[in-house]
């Protein structure tokens, strides 16, 4: 997938006959790929001798309600993490734009013309089933259907149902903050991940005989404190993990915060695996972690003795669980 993240150099020749949608599409659940899927039909039917045209998303570095004034979401996926998934979904190219005050001030026939048609030249636009951009919301499909008929065909995606109701950022965001795994991965069609880069932490993982890999979650969302299973594709091959969410009480110290709650705190918590297996250096690289299960909650144990009694009790059980999968 080409990534696209400077407006000005934008231009028609870099697309081929593109379909566009937009959206912040965090978490690129099952509702975000049922929309991405019908955009890949869409240009397929365009055709260029075997080619066909290109399916092209635009999205935004951070969510808009960051910038009209109100507490956005917490996000359930990093810009990094979005555009991995987005490139998964089978997108083609994604322009990413910087939503500032000029961005939410901009009407909707002005985003259309300066940055759908003169930018990508694009004259087809799929929108969500409940989807709408420009200042005040207004450019929604039935307007834009009737402003743009002559240049630009718009069509509406019908919204993909689970359990009855659209899927939504969310209902996926709720359930993984309550740490309800299963939920949230039905919503998403795949288990929960997080995505980040290893950082330097303080060591003491390798110095109790289980080297870990802090991940900095680039302020997305996690589930609450506690071990769970999990793995991660590594040069072709897949690692089991125990996966540490929280604020390692055993090593806390007296001068530490003590608003210790289950909640993940990005500011306080840190994200540490165990990659079973595996043993070489990753400081600096990207990984994805998919998370099963829950396998314990987080606790305070008395000394590290009985901490790395409890921990080879955990690799226990993610042996047996990777055996029987």
């Amino acid at each position: 997938m080409r990534i696209y993240r400077d407006l000005s150099a934008l231009e028609p020749r870099l697309f081929r006959n593109p379909v566009t949608t937009l959206g912040v599409f965090d978490g690129v659940h099952r509702g975000h790929e049922h929309l991405i899927t019908g955009v890949k039909e869409w240009a397929r039917e365009l055709g260029d001798g075997e080619r066909g045209g290109e399916a092209v998303g635009i999205t935004f570095e951070s969510h808009p309600l960051a910038v009209l004034g109100r507490r956005p979401p917490v996000m359930l996926t990093s810009l990094d993490h979005r555009l991995v998934l987005l490139e998964r979904a089978g997108l083609d190219a994604a322009v990413v734009l910087r939503f500032d005050k000029a961005m939410a001030e901009m009407r909707a026939e002005s985003f259309v013309r300066e940055i759908i048609r003169d930018r990508i030249d694009s004259r087809h636009l799929l929108m969500g089933f409940d989807a709408s951009f420009g200042k005040n919301a207004h450019g929604n499909a039935a307007y834009l259907q009737a402003a743009f008929a002559d240049e630009l065909e718009v069509r509406e995606m019908t919204p993909l149902l689970v359990e009855g109701a659209p899927v939504s950022s969310t209902e996926v965001r709720n359930a993984i903050l309550k740490g309800e795994l299963d939920v949230a991965s039905r919503f998403l069609g795949r288990p929960v991940s997080l995505y980040g880069e290893v950082i330097h932490g303080d060591g003491r993982g390798r110095q109790i005989g289980f080297p870990t890999a802090n991940l900095n979650l680039f302020h997305s969302a996690a589930p609450p404190h506690g071990v769970y299973v999990a793995d991660l594709h590594i040069d072709a091959r897949r690692y089991p993990c125990l996966v540490n969410i929280g604020r390692r009480p055993t090593f806390m110290r007296s001068d530490d915060p003590t608003d210790y709650s289950r909640y993940f705190n990005e500011q306080l918590d840190k994200v540490e695996v165990f990659i079973h297996g595996f043993s070489d250096d990753l400081y600096g690289a990207h990984l994805e972690i998919s998370l099963y299960r829950k396998l314990r909650d987080e606790r305070r144990f008395d000394g590290v003795d009985a901490l790395v009694e409890q921990i080879q009790k955990d690799v226990t059980a993610l042996e047996t669980w990777w055996a029987t999968r």
